[in-house]
């Protein structure tokens, strides 16, 4: 895609005479959430070449520059592809910003159970590493996630029998394979960020990244309304991980005594399902993994109060002043029926909350102000990052 050159300049972005070559910045392999596509395009609006190549498009259709070929990489023309593109990358690019653990060389699941840590795995990585590039990596979840670390720390999690389906493939093999993630190649990186919180614990010296998954600025709006049949939507992407039966269990209750449209959001694109969340009056984002996911920043954008479990453990992690401003309405697993039916009751006070969850959108996930950060990253990666508040946009 062509370099537009009416974008701001990066003198204009950093007031910094000496730094007048644009960066050249890939985001990839893969787009879970938006994050990267977000990103990308607001630095390129600052004045960077940065663009997104993922190594196949998911359900959800989300947006790249670039996809290098179908889901699950098994032909040979794919992964030719896929090779010749990840050896490229740090000849093309000064910055490789990876995502969910992996970069390009890193194979799908089925290949790298015949060849384990074969000799190819991350091998763009360090040849990044080796040619002098700067190398970032944002984790995103279940790529640093200890399974049975969680399940020991967390009393509530995801991470237990009957819940996420695949607790005890994490307990027998991907524990393992997200340690060595971690001790082996994280240290290797200029920058490390995450957006839960909870892997503070895990990875201490990474940096906790607000989401990106939509530019709240170029979202329209729609506030709660305080009449008629309440409209409330959930969007799992996985039940088990979302604690999506508990909800189901309590809104069926709840529905014996309010007047609730519940809508179950599943199997529709980014575009079919935002159409659905413009008519919500509350969301309901995820109850076991302790704070709130992507969506919810969508949800937010667009003037929705957010019902989620909020872990007091993790909090922590996130920055003072971003969590004073949380707009968030904090249920608990345990007793999930009792705080959603205390929501209910202050169905006035919706627009108001959901007033303050734009404006918290716009502060603390706002693109251009989190991409103005990022690019002085790249430039020093021991700039500090998201201290105390956001820089204005």
């Amino acid at each position: 895609m062509a370099f537009d050159q009416s974008i701001e300049s990066p003198l204009a972005i950093t007031g910094d005479p000496s730094i007048l070559a644009p960066l050249r910045v890939l985001h990839g392999p893969v787009n879970i959430a938006n994050q990267p596509w977000t990103l990308s395009r607001a630095e390129r609006k600052l004045g960077a070449y940065s663009d997104l190549v993922v190594r196949s498009k998911t359900r959800w259709e989300y947006s790249a520059d670039l996809v290098l070929g179908q889901q699950g990489m098994n032909s040979y023309i794919d992964r030719a592809r896929l090779v010749s593109f990840g050896i490229s990358a740090p000849f093309r690019y000064d910055v490789l910003h990876y995502y969910f653990g992996q970069s390009f060389l890193y194979w799908n699941l089925e290949h790298r159970k015949k060849t384990r840590f074969n000799s190819l795995l991350y091998a763009d990585f360090y040849l990044a590493k080796k040619m002098g590039r700067k190398v970032f990596m944002t984790l995103q979840g279940c790529d640093t996630r200890l399974a049975g670390e969680g399940n020991r720390r967390n009393e509530w999690t995801m991470c237990a029998p009957g819940r996420c389906s695949l607790y005890q493939t994490c307990l027998e093999s991907q524990d393992y394979e997200r340690r060595w993630l971690i001790d082996n190649i994280l240290p290797m990186c200029d920058h490390v960020f995450y957006l839960n919180p909870e892997l503070g614990h895990i990875v201490p010296d990474a940096t906790f990244l607000p989401y990106m998954s939509i530019d709240p600025e170029t979202v329209e709006p729609l506030y709660p309304v305080d009449s008629g049949s309440m409209r409330v939507v959930h969007a799992p992407t996985d039940d088990g991980i979302k604690g999506t039966p508990l909800i189901l269990e309590s809104i069926a209750k709840l529905k014996q005594r309010y007047d609730i449209d519940f809508v179950l959001v599943r199997g529709a694109t980014h575009q079919e399902a935002l159409k659905i969340y413009k008519k919500a009056d509350l969301a309901i984002d995820q109850v076991l993994g302790g704070w709130y996911g992507g969506v919810a920043v969508e949800w937010m954008a667009m003037g929705k109060p957010v019902a989620c479990y909020v872990r007091d453990i993790d909090v922590g992690f996130v920055p003072p002043a971003m969590l004073a401003d949380l707009p968030v309405l904090r249920v608990r697993p345990d007793h999930l029926t009792d705080d959603l039916e205390k929501i209910l009751k202050r169905r006035q006070e919706l627009n108001e909350i959901g007033r303050r969850s734009r404006a918290f959108a716009l502060k603390w996930h706002n693109a251009r102000s989190l991409a103005k950060q990022m690019l002085g990253a790249y430039r020093d990666p021991q700039t500090a990052f998201l201290e105390g508040s956001l820089p204005a946009s």
